[in-house]
């Protein structure tokens, strides 16, 4: 296979049938990623590899790790189980915690198989919650009508005596079953999960998967564009909407295929004189979209990468990375009106929605600033506005569910929080600079909050 052959799509982990010029390559083998969206370069250690492979997008799909819940029980998801003809069978879903949807789907699916094999025999279907999805509903009234005995517990309600008893005890039900388990297993993150995230520079997600719970990287959005997250690289949830969200991802790359433009339209450019190579900006960045640049010795930012949210800005040490002059400029010219520091993934948003619902823009009576994120924020930056203008400021910024930069609306508070110290300390009035934070969904909280806030300016 040729090093330099170019590919449309590589799966790391497993591989699914598709129309892209693609590639598979093992979470084992892969050993580097450089690059960005349309142009990664993936560096690879095994001899029938070659040793770099050229791609325009990347799925990690990597499989779960199954670990049984009962050291004596068979899996839930197994083909190979035994059966004791003298004991009843016990299905045992959301032990010790909530199963997926697909999870209640696999239990019904295996309760019905064993109650046709085994008619006479008494089939118990121990759960918490009942997740209906798909034909989820049809198989359950077809597990009732089969005469599969359903019992619900809650937490306490339920107890493993020796591994292989269940004491079940609930109001006035009191059972002791002894029989043949099939638990659901619990789900967790492929073992190269946490190697794989370092080498992409993502970000951990909720219990070392790498997905992070956060509506604007929904649902198989990695923070590194072109990089895309499946089955166990996401969570246990991925199971439930697996063929959706295989669509919705490939529906992506064939866009990313058509052509890619930049988020972000102001440049940021790393000085290679002032650049210390601490690889501060590379850590802290979300988006991946910061690598060395071996040509000049410093570190360079990658346009199509980049989302925008400067936080290698303000982390830098030695104020190496730059970008334009204008960056934060204010829309408006009488010094008197109320500015507003606004992000593009909320408040703005919020502000459209607003506007289409009502037919009056919210924001028109007001100086506005547009940000990709408020961690661009920077004391300095709001310093120089208060210097020039007697208006007061407002910074809207995003709900922690909703921020695109994942920690930039905690950092812009604690900037606000740095500048009203200060002023207190000039003897300024503190409420010069506000912080709220809402979501792109509340456009309604948006016209009311600013109305009031206007209101008691006057004041």
């Amino acid at each position: 296979m040729a090093g330099k052959r170019k590919f449309e799509l590589a799966w790391i982990g497993d591989k699914e049938e598709t129309d892209f010029e693609s590639i598979q390559i093992s979470a084992e083998d892969l050993v580097a990623c450089q690059g960005e969206i349309g142009d990664f370069k993936l560096i690879c250690n095994k001899e029938n590899q070659p040793e770099e492979i050229n791609v325009a997008n990347i799925i990690i799909n990597l499989p779960y790790q199954e670990e049984p819940v009962l050291e004596k029980a068979d899996s839930l998801f197994s083909d190979d189980y035994d059966i004791n003809e003298d004991k009843p069978v016990i299905i045992l879903q959301d032990y010790p915690e909530l199963s997926a949807a697909v999870i209640s789907q696999a239990g019904l699916e295996k309760a019905l198989e064993i109650k046709d094999n085994y008619p006479d025999k008494e089939v118990y279907y121990l759960y918490q919650a009942m997740r209906f999805i798909e034909d989820n509903d049809r198989l359950y009234e077809r597990a009732r009508e089969s005469e599969i005995i359903f019992l619900k517990f809650d937490l306490g309600q339920l107890k493993i005596i020796e591994e292989e008893i269940i004491h079940y005890n609930r109001e006035d039900i009191d059972l002791k079953l002894n029989g043949n388990i099939l638990a659901a297993p619990e789900l967790k993150p492929a073992k190269e999960t946490e190697r794989i995230a370092r080498i992409f520079n993502l970000a951990d997600g909720y219990k070392e998967y790498l997905q992070l719970d956060n509506i604007y990287l929904q649902p198989t959005l990695s923070g590194k564009r072109g990089v895309y997250l499946l089955k166990g690289s996401r969570g246990p949830t991925a199971l439930t909407y697996f063929e959706e969200e295989l669509d919705f991802t490939l529906n992506e790359v064939s866009k990313n295929l058509a052509g890619v433009t930049e988020i972000d339209k102001y440049d940021r450019e790393v000085d290679d004189q002032k650049c210390i190579l601490c690889y501060t900006c590379y850590r802290v960045c979300p988006h991946g979209a910061i690598q060395r640049d071996d040509e000049l010795n410093s570190m360079k930012v990658m346009d199509l990468a980049c989302q925008g949210c400067n936080l290698c800005l303000s982390r830098c040490p030695t104020n190496a990375i730059q970008i334009e002059d204008d960056y934060l400029k204010i829309e408006g010219e009488n010094e008197q009106d109320p500015i507003l520091i606004i992000c593009e993934n909320s408040a703005e948003i919020a502000a459209e929605k607003y506007n289409s619902m009502v037919g009056k823009d919210p924001l028109e009576s007001y100086q506005k600033i547009e940000v990709p994120c408020v961690s661009t924020v920077e004391r300095g930056q709001i310093f120089e506005i208060l210097s020039k203008y007697s208006s007061d400021i407002m910074i809207l910024g995003c709900v922690s569910e909703a921020c695109k930069h994942l920690t930039g609306h905690d950092r812009c508070q604690q900037v606000v929080e740095r500048i009203k110290e200060d002023l207190e300390k000039l003897e300024i009035e503190q409420d010069r600079v506000h912080y709220e934070r809402l979501s792109p969904r509340m456009a309604a909280d948006l016209g009311a909050f600013l109305a009031d806030w206007k209101e008691a300016l006057k004041q």
